[in-house]
């Protein structure tokens, strides 16, 4: 998970030779990307998609969101999951990914709504996390009013 992570944090580097260096490491991750079974290939196929978002190489995400999130509750909630690490403040380090339980549904709504605008590489992960977090906690739209209108734009 640190390793995953760090090359994740460091897709935002722009510096030529920082971004080349992740460039040719996340590439050599790519076979990653084909495979179908669940942990941890979802994960690693999860963070290599979105990293290489970052990097302007949107179509690994476009296939991720598309073949590994349509129609699988489980991917769905893990999905949810991690927009929770990125967006909801934990309590304590987490040392793996199956330390995700028991979050607020608002922090990962407001992180996603306001990331439609500010991360266009990854608005369609982004519009299907909002949705299936819509769809697992309905309630949600009514509790959020000033996000409705970001959303609506």
């Amino acid at each position: 998970m640190l390793h995953r992570q760090t090359l994740y944090l460091a897709s935002y580097d722009q510096e030529p030779d920082a971004a080349a260096s992740t460039a040719y490491s996340l590439h050599r991750r790519r076979d990653v990307l084909a495979r179908r079974d669940w942990l941890p290939h979802w994960a690693e196929s999860r963070f290599t998609a979105t990293a290489l978002a970052g990097l302007g190489d949107s179509q690994p995400l476009l296939d991720f969101t598309g073949r590994a999130l349509a129609d699988d509750d489980t991917a769905k909630a893990a999905n949810l999951n991690y927009c929770v690490l990125c967006w909801s403040p934990l309590p304590l380090p987490q040392p793996d990914d199956g330390a995700l339980s028991g979050w607020d549904p608002m922090a990962p709504l407001r992180g996603l709504s306001r990331g439609l605008h500010l991360a266009p590489g990854y608005v369609d992960l982004y519009a299907h996390s909002l949705w299936a977090l819509l769809t697992a906690f309905p309630w949600l739209s009514q509790a959020a009013e000033p996000l409705t209108g970001p959303m609506r734009e």
